[in-house]
């Protein structure tokens, strides 16, 4: 966070300060409503991808569940996570940068500077992941036996860091496609090639006989696939066979901002890995295998949530640098209600049916239900919350998000070697929701402090007042009747029975004027196609 004043810099993009603020001419203007339904039109696109990954990563650890147990599981969970970290070492933030500055050299429409800064985010990061991926592929050995105790690690690990060049690309090319506010392309490859081909050849390799170590590789072959189609696409969207030297490289600038993005994510990323190495160094793997259930199953709220803040980037990023922040805390506002809103359901689902939910994976994986439930909370508050961390980074304070990423990780090391020893899979949980809740609640407050942005009024009251309706009726007709039904029946009509009701009693309470703008255009869509 830049403390020394406010001084308006000579490149808008990185500025620290809002340039002068234009007053919008009524709290619902025409290009107001066009924020709103970019987020809206963005946020579904992308909620499309996240859900079909989701559908596809919980088939997938379904798959792997049944038929590897939980202890191989753990093992598969455990190699993807060492390996995840090694790539994002090589990111240097850059992701990040690609979001925040090609759209400034999208709307300037300099191609100089958007080569350039293509260049930065797929040389640098390619390079390093390189080396990376050969120190993982050494120390496979020494990590498996000297750190975890178990040998049969060692090859599991080998072959997923020959994915670690391809997860540092796959990121950085998504984050450009991001940069132009295509939100499909990432979407096509990410989330429906990625994950296609991920389960159909895991299935084909396990099958084989290949065990756990066939998964992997299925995982290491995906990542290549979708690797060649980003680059396909970035190339449609900006011709990448362009000579070298006509790049305009801000190369300090660019850095700058992202060096400690990258410090922050980097802690972000390894401190949301701690409870799964930390599980796997005080335990067995099959807790490893359980918690990585509950993880799946409880990061179901977080699709809609990762959808608004993809498309919510660049928008913060591009009203910030216009000073339009009228426009920008009713965007902020929208996509939080939408968040919490979504969320809600989805959280009392798993605090009634928590059992079974985790049944489906086998019986072993029961034991995860009191840790599940902790970890939808978690999902929920950080979705409650908003996009306050993307407001934060996206309006320069890229310092400030690696002081916040710094508490965060401190905050979650010390609750993770605290609680994992005593309480296992639910001392995991709760490491990550007292996190959550803490720098959640920080982010917020900076929000305010900074720009004097708030992200809650008087129509969250209607989301709240559905949720305790529709919970409350949904678990009188779960302990009366549906409490000795089959697991899947049981599941299925708990879930249907308490969305509708709530969807019901939230349109009878009345829609907000943003709701409606969406639902309007898309009715008006729908009907023109029907013609």
């Amino acid at each position: 966070m830049n403390q020394e004043g406010n001084p308006k810099l000579s490149t808008p993009a990185c500025v620290d300060a809002p340039p002068k603020t234009e007053i919008a001419q009524g709290p619902h203007t025409a290009a107001s409503d066009r924020d709103i339904l970019m987020a809206a039109k963005g946020g579904g696109i992308a909620f499309v991808g996240n859900m079909f990954v989701y559908v596809f990563r919980f088939g997938f650890g379904l798959v792997l569940a049944r038929f590897l147990g939980a202890e191989m599981l753990g093992i598969y969970s455990l190699s993807l996570t060492v390996t995840d970290i090694v790539g994002a070492l090589a990111l240097l933030g850059l992701s990040t940068g690609m979001a925040r500055y090609i759209p400034v050299g999208v709307s300037k429409k300099d191609e100089g500077h958007i080569w350039g800064t293509i260049q930065m985010g797929l040389a640098i990061p390619g390079l390093l992941s390189l080396i990376l991926a050969v120190v993982a592929c050494l120390l496979a050995g020494l990590l498996s036996t000297r750190v975890y105790r178990e040998p049969a690690l060692a090859p599991v690990l080998r072959v997923a860091s020959l994915g670690i060049p391809m997860l540092a690309l796959t990121d950085m090319l998504a984050a450009i496609t991001q940069g132009f506010k295509r939100m499909e392309y990432k979407v096509y490859t990410q989330d429906i090639a990625l994950n296609v081909s991920k389960f159909v050849l895991s299935v084909v390799f396990i099958v084989a006989g290949l065990g756990v170590v066939g998964a992997v590789a299925a995982h290491v072959v995906s990542l290549a696939i979708a690797t060649a189609m980003l680059f396909y696409f970035v190339h449609r969207l900006f011709p990448l066979n362009r000579p070298w030297g006509t790049a305009k490289r801000n190369t300090r600038e660019i850095l700058r901002f992202s060096v400690p993005i990258y410090m922050s994510n980097l802690l972000g990323q390894f401190s949301g890995s701690t409870e799964t190495l930390i599980l796997g160094f005080f335990g067995v793997m099959s807790r490893v295998g359980v918690y990585t259930a509950a993880l799946r199953l409880g990061g179901i709220g977080s699709v809609f949530h990762q959808s608004l803040q993809r498309i919510a980037m660049p928008m913060i990023s591009d009203l910030y640098n216009r000073g339009k922040l009228d426009q920008l805390q009713r965007v902020y506002r929208t996509t939080t209600k939408w968040g919490m809103t979504f969320n809600l359901p989805i959280f009392m689902v798993t605090v009634i049916f928590a059992k079974p939910l985790l049944a489906i994976f086998g019986a072993d994986f029961v034991a995860g239900a009191a840790g599940l439930v902790v970890l939808a909370f978690s999902t929920l508050f950080n979705a409650s919350t908003g996009v306050c961390g993307s407001v934060v980074t996206m309006t320069g304070r890229s310092k400030l998000t690696l002081a916040n990423s710094i508490i965060y990780v401190v905050s979650n090391l010390a609750l993770d070697l605290l609680l994992i020893r005593r309480w296992g899979i639910v001392g995991a949980a709760w490491a990550v929701t007292l996190c959550i809740v803490l720098l959640n609640t920080l982010r917020t407050v900076e929000v305010w402090v900074l720009l004097r942005l708030w992200p809650y009024d008087r129509s969250f009251l209607k989301p709240l007042a559905a949720i305790v309706v529709s919970s409350g009726i949904t678990y009188l007709i779960n302990v009366k009747w549906l409490v000795s039904s089959p697991t899947l029946l049981q599941l299925a009509i708990g879930a249907l029975t308490l969305s509708g009701i709530y969807a019901l009693v939230i349109v009878l309470l009345r829609l907000s004027p943003e709701d409606h703008l969406v639902l309007d255009r898309l009715w008006a869509r729908v009907n023109s196609r029907g013609r």
